[in-house]
């Protein structure tokens, strides 16, 4: 094997090399919301093993990808990376793929989902660690997504059969809070339909890169995702509207009570001055 390289760049961080093999196994997980990619560039330096076993790329957004030889059955950083990781994935999400190495075939995705590539050049690996890294970050916004409507369609079900809201003020609160840390999480991923900037360097990999987002889906989910996103909002702003008309309304009684309170006050002050006459 070549000799150990890293390169931080703003996105990511390299670490190792393409293992000299024919075929290999591709692993991508998403470990947190954030990794400090500037540190692990660090780390790796005095943990040579990080970067012996083959190529891990190291993403800003969370995501590590492992490359390593099909045959070889390999461990990963992971638990090196954890204390870099900002808010930790409980069950992280996971892509694993393999890929074959043919040289002088066209690169192309077969109808298995084996990826085929013409050279082992590290911007071709690299590339389809950048689709696999947004297919996982995709994953866990569909996810997330997902368990926030879950949380509201009690809520909306009330309103269709009841006409109204029963829903305490706090619990409301909390399901405003879901919709909205959906909304922001799902923010994090607007690059996830984005061209690479590796392209702008290797156009010749335009065409790869074609075929890995039309395999992963990345158009259509990022569509779908953006399309809850929106109705995300919209389900936000009924619930504000819900918790404010519950305070008002709230506010309404507790003014109409102390108006009756001073009311009494007033007449038994009057009774008390009549009954003193």
């Amino acid at each position: 094997m070549a000799p150990v390289k890293t390169a931080s760049l703003p996105d990511f961080v390299l670490l190792g090399t393409v293992p000299e093999a024919s075929r290999f196994l591709l692993s991508a997980r998403l470990l947190g919301e954030r990794i400090d990619t500037r540190h692990v560039s660090e780390e790796a330096l005095s943990e040579p093993w990080l970067t012996r076993e083959g190529l891990t790329i190291v993403f800003r957004d969370g995501v590590v990808v492992s490359i390593t030889d099909e045959d070889s059955a390999q461990g990963h950083p992971d638990s090196l990376l954890l204390p870099h990781t900002t808010d930790l994935e409980q069950t992280p999400e996971t892509e694993i793929t393999t890929l074959v190495v043919k040289p002088g075939a066209n690169d192309k995705i077969a109808a298995d989902g084996q990826i085929q590539l013409l050279d082992a050049s590290t911007e071709r690996f690299l590339l389809v660690a950048i689709v696999l890294a947004r297919s996982v970050m995709l994953s866990r916004d569909e996810i997330l997504v997902a368990e926030a409507f879950d949380r509201i369609s009690p809520l909306v079900g009330d309103l269709r059969e009841n006409g109204q809201a029963r829903l305490p003020i706090k619990q409301a609160m909390q399901l405003v809070g879901n919709a909205l840390a959906a909304r922001h999480r799902i923010m994090g991923s607007a690059q996830a339909n984005d061209r690479p900037d590796l392209l702008w360097d290797h156009p010749e990999l335009d065409r790869l890169y074609a075929r890995l987002e039309d395999e992963y889906e990345l158009d259509e989910r990022h569509e779908v995702l953006e399309r809850k996103f929106v109705a995300l909002g919209d389900v936000a702003e009924v619930l504000l509207d819900i918790v404010r008309d519950k305070r008002a309304y709230r506010l309404e009684l507790a003014i109409i009570a102390l108006i009756a309170f001073e009311i009494v006050i007033s007449l038994v002050d009057m009774a008390l001055r009549s009954g003193g006459h």
